[in-house]
């Protein structure tokens, strides 16, 4: 556990039990670290009961505010807790049934320790192959069901509401889209600094779009913000992923969502360095037109276009390792596992409904 648990686990204990003795504990939070929580767990919420939503602090309220979802502030006092994040230090009692999901798509980093995800009673995987891969690693708590994020693409009329978009952004339609993304600039795996200076060189040619890591240093988004270089502030990104041509990236897990699309890639190469692991290196190489140089990226963005099928058969098989099936149904997945816990745990009762769609 670290420090901040420790320093809150005896009060926390405390209080949890207090309401325990009261029966004043909620049954079941969903607790979001930021904006993108929320839109990772979104699609598994109407396969379950009400569940109240819970920000880490008053800045991620009225980030989720802004996004239309009304929330609570930590601390809570659960019976259990479902989180998109490795943030159990918040919720230090055994007491308490933890649920977990993906932030990212698949693990596009190495695992972090076993531990971190066995403290979980249930880890959702986003794949049969990833819970596999999890078990070499000593992961023990995995089931596979999918990463619910991707459901709303899948969606019937996913693709008007993506024009919508198009129409409200001002985007060119006789112009190609170009949607850039970058990992967290501290990882030591993102490539932003290669490009935040110069992509407003291409917006005069592309429909340029950029979506960045939520903790990325001010200094590049301020940097972003050029007039024609549309900047995505909403969490639920999606619509972007449908009305881009082709995606510009490094290590970010967005580009398994992009994958999944089976549209074109160009990634920067970063080298085998920290949790980027050999899997991960082999997968991008497979997928995506490498380079390494932001004056490479004008003929690699023009070849992509003349060539979007190029590698169309490494990104789907790809996807099917990551995703199983990308049916829009990773969200009904996910709340059977969660509901399948919780019942065993005694957390709801028979009183709690049932899900009305089936497992597919």
């Amino acid at each position: 556990m670290i420090l901040s648990g420790r320093l809150i686990s005896l009060p926390y204990a405390a209080v949890w039990k207090v309401m325990a003795c009261r029966s004043l504990n909620p049954a079941i939070v969903f607790y979001c670290g930021d904006a993108l929580d929320y839109a990772v767990f979104e699609p598994v919420l109407p396969h379950l009961p009400p569940i109240p939503i819970v920000a880490k602090n008053r800045a991620v309220q009225r980030a989720l505010a802004r996004e239309g979802v009304s929330s609570g502030v930590w601390p809570v006092f659960p019976r259990a807790v479902i989180m998109a994040r490795h943030a159990l230090h918040r919720f230090p009692l055994r007491a308490i049934t933890k649920i977990g999901l993906r932030h990212g798509a698949y693990h596009f980093k190495q695992f972090i320790r076993p531990d971190r995800y066995n403290a979980f009673d249930l880890f959702v995987f986003t794949s049969t192959q990833e819970v596999r891969l999890a078990r070499e690693h000593g992961i023990h708590s995995g089931v596979a069901g999918g990463f619910p994020k991707l459901d709303p693409m899948f969606a019937p009329g996913a693709r008007h509401a993506a024009d919508a978009i198009r129409r409200e952004r001002g985007f060119k339609p006789e112009r190609p889209s170009v949607l850039f993304t970058a990992t967290w600039d501290r990882s030591g795996l993102s490539a932003i600094e290669r490009w935040y200076r110069r992509v407003h060189e291409l917006v005069k040619e592309y429909n340029v779009m950029v979506t960045v890591h939520p903790q990325t240093s001010r200094r590049y988004v301020h940097a972003l913000q050029n007039e024609g270089v549309h900047l995505i502030r909403e969490a639920r990104i999606w619509p972007y992923l449908l009305l881009a041509d082709v995606m510009v990236g490094d290590t970010s897990s967005i580009l398994a969502e992009f994958c999944a699309l089976d549209k074109p890639m160009i990634t920067y190469r970063v080298g085998q360095q920290g949790r980027l692991t050999a899997e991960i290196q082999d997968m991008l190489e497979r997928i995506s037109l490498r380079i390494d140089s932001f004056d490479e990226l004008s003929p690699a963005i023009a070849r992509s276009l003349a060539q979007p099928d190029a590698q169309s058969a490494e990104r789907r098989r790809a996807s099917a390792l990551m995703f199983d099936e990308l049916d829009g149904a990773h969200g009904i997945r996910t709340a059977h596992h969660i509901m399948k816990i919780l019942r065993e745990r005694g957390i709801l009762g028979a009183d709690a409904g049932e899900i009305s769609a089936p497992v597919p």
